[in-house]
């Protein structure tokens, strides 16, 4: 299981938040098993009946939410994963992306609301830490422009810098591709979710996983409370 150090600084800023680690090899080959498929209709089918005409407003009150909503609008910001719900369940929008285990975590991530982000292990590069944004660096985000997490944000960084931010997602750098092998999820969590909550999302995550890579094994999971 990697290793990843938590600065003095984002602890006392983030105090009672949570993070979950979960990390899988073996990912090759994978596909879009039977077993997958339904799982995820399952998981759409859920989130449809739950949530299937609640405006942006009613959805950012759900205590599955809350705590997100409440952060990201500290930051001007929606939480996005609530505007992904709303797609899903009001609009018609499919619970589906290319690679199954890009959607296997959407998926899970819809189903539990918890902010979810994943990693390829290959691409990064020396010790993996968790710190607060400076305001001054950069990072290359999956749309393909270079922004900077606001000071203070929540982040992860590794020898060449920072790869992860809750505010604004994963970067482009380590994003999970056809080829990749080995990845990390992380899960980022305000203190109102409890860790079993946070423990059931991870086995969720794995169980997915597993139903589209026969080869699939875990490299361990791991809760860490700051």
């Amino acid at each position: 299981m990697i290793g990843i150090g938590v600065s003095d600084e984002a602890r006392a800023a983030f105090l009672g938040w949570s993070i979950g680690l979960l990390e899988l090899e073996g990912l090759l080959p994978r596909a879009k098993s039977p077993a997958f498929v339904s799982e995820v209709e399952r998981i759409e089918a859920g989130i449809k009946e739950r949530y299937g005409g609640m405006s942006r407003k009613e959805l950012a009150a759900c205590e599955a939410a809350r705590g997100y909503a409440e952060h990201f609008a500290a930051a001007g910001k929606a939480y996005p994963v609530l505007l992904q719900v709303g797609a899903i369940a009001s609009k018609g929008r499919r619970l589906t992306m290319p690679d199954c285990l890009v959607q296997a975590m959407f998926a899970a991530e819809l189903e539990s609301m918890l902010l979810t982000a994943g990693h390829d292990l290959a691409a990064l590069s020396g010790p993996v830490t968790l710190g607060l944004a400076s305001g001054s660096e950069s990072m290359p985000t999956l749309g393909g422009a270079e922004k900077e997490p606001p000071a203070g944000d929540l982040v992860m960084r590794d020898s060449v810098g920072i790869f992860a931010s809750a505010l604004l997602g994963p970067d482009s750098r380590s994003s999970i591709g056809p080829g990749t092998e080995r990845l990390l999820f992380v899960v980022y969590a305000p203190p109102e979710v409890s860790t079993a909550r946070l423990d059931a999302h991870l086995d969720e995550l794995a169980s997915l996983a597993t139903s589209a890579c026969p080869g699939l094994r875990s490299g361990g999971a791991e809760t860490m409370r700051l």
